[in-house]
């Protein structure tokens, strides 16, 4: 992994290294950023530069050390991660992988690298075992934090930190990652590009999971209906949307890695933004340039002349109540259909 393999996040990138390059390096570091973001990846290219044999702009790739790097087989850079089955990366974890091991000398490298992964997830045992590594920490010693949540963090390691936040990237510069790794056609890159809301992580994983194309598939359909359902098909929608959502929810029990992003629910209420934004992009410019569901700017163009300004804005303030009710764990099916009985009012 280099910095060059990195899509955008162009400030931490010159950070890093110019750190590299001058030696004026810290021993702690905190990446900030959802998953999908480029932590990981950001972490190793600056992990794979430091211990560089011939550095320049990048890491060589070509050393003996570069080539460890890669494969992850670099004995001088350890990757501690919560034990399979535990919510935490409790004290055992972090004295037996970072305090006990930091006295050791790195075995054929300039510098010991730790990179912890999920690191908000460490209990405070576990960040005060941490503190004193990183307040005095041998010469060769560098700790990268990976985090969602970097306030979680005792202030005591946030101020002996340098934190760097992962930034968004450009729509277009994850559509053309899309369309030429992932051969994803146009029109879902756009889609993909634009609901990724710069996670390049997100994009590439949605682009190929089937479950996202269920999920929009069922949403659009009901965006288009709902103006004409009667209450026993709004319930039927529900009974369905309950049953992806268990679905989903039974794949996100057997499957914690980085590649779930988001739940049924998020993407469902994000989806219903999506097509309502469209509606009252078109219905303001009468133009399909830059309208997401292209596919279906005819239903678009038909809602947009149907639809009053004040009843798409009242849709999207549904969606909004609907996602704080769902989060306050009100009752589900209540929820999508008092959102549905919105949309049918507002689109009549």
């Amino acid at each position: 992994m280099s910095f060059a393999d990195i899509i955008g996040q162009k400030e931490a990138k010159k950070l890093l290294k110019n750190a590299v390059k001058s030696g004026n390096h810290s021993h702690a570091y905190i990446f900030s950023g959802e998953k999908g973001s480029g932590k990981m990846m950001l972490a190793e290219a600056f992990a794979t530069m430091l211990q560089c044999e011939n550095p320049h702009e990048d890491a060589c790739l070509e050393c003996h050390s570069c080539k460890q790097s890669i494969s992850r087989n670099n004995p001088d850079i350890i990757y501690v991660n919560r034990e399979s089955g535990k919510a935490n990366i409790g004290v055992d974890v972090v004295r037996e992988q970072i305090v006990n091991d930091v006295s050791i000398k790195p075995y054929s490298n300039k510098y010991k690298i730790y990179i912890v992964d999920e690191a908000e997830s460490m209990n405070q045992q576990a960040q005060n075992a941490l503190l004193k590594t990183i307040e005095e920490p041998p010469e060769y010693a560098i700790i990268i934090l990976l985090t969602a949540n970097h306030n979680s963090f005792l202030q005591t390691i946030l101020s002996r930190c340098v934190l760097i936040q992962m930034k968004p990237v450009d729509t277009e510069s994850i559509k053309t990652i899309l369309k030429t790794k992932c051969e994803t056609v146009d029109y879902q890159a756009n889609m993909v590009a634009s609901f990724a809301q710069g996670n390049v992580g997100k994009a590439i994983a949605l682009a190929s999971d089937t479950s996202f194309n269920e999920v929009k598939n069922k949403i659009v359909s009901i965006c288009k209906r709902a103006s004409k359902m009667e209450e026993l098909q709004i319930s039927t929608e529900v009974n369905e949307i309950k049953e992806i959502r268990k679905a989903e929810d039974d794949a996100d029990k057997k499957d914690d890695s980085p590649e779930r992003f988001e739940g049924f629910i998020n993407q469902m209420l994000d989806l219903i933004t999506l097509w309502f934004k469209d509606v009252l992009l078109y219905k303001a410019t009468l133009n399909d340039e830059y309208i997401l569901f292209k596919e279906d700017s005819f239903d678009i163009h038909e809602q947009a002349d149907r639809c009053s300004y004040y009843g798409l804005n009242q849709i999207i303030e549904a969606v909004n109540e609907a996602r704080a009710r769902l989060n306050a764990n009100v009752n589900f099916e209540l929820t999508i259909m008092l959102l549905i009985n919105a949309i049918k009012e507002n689109t009549r």
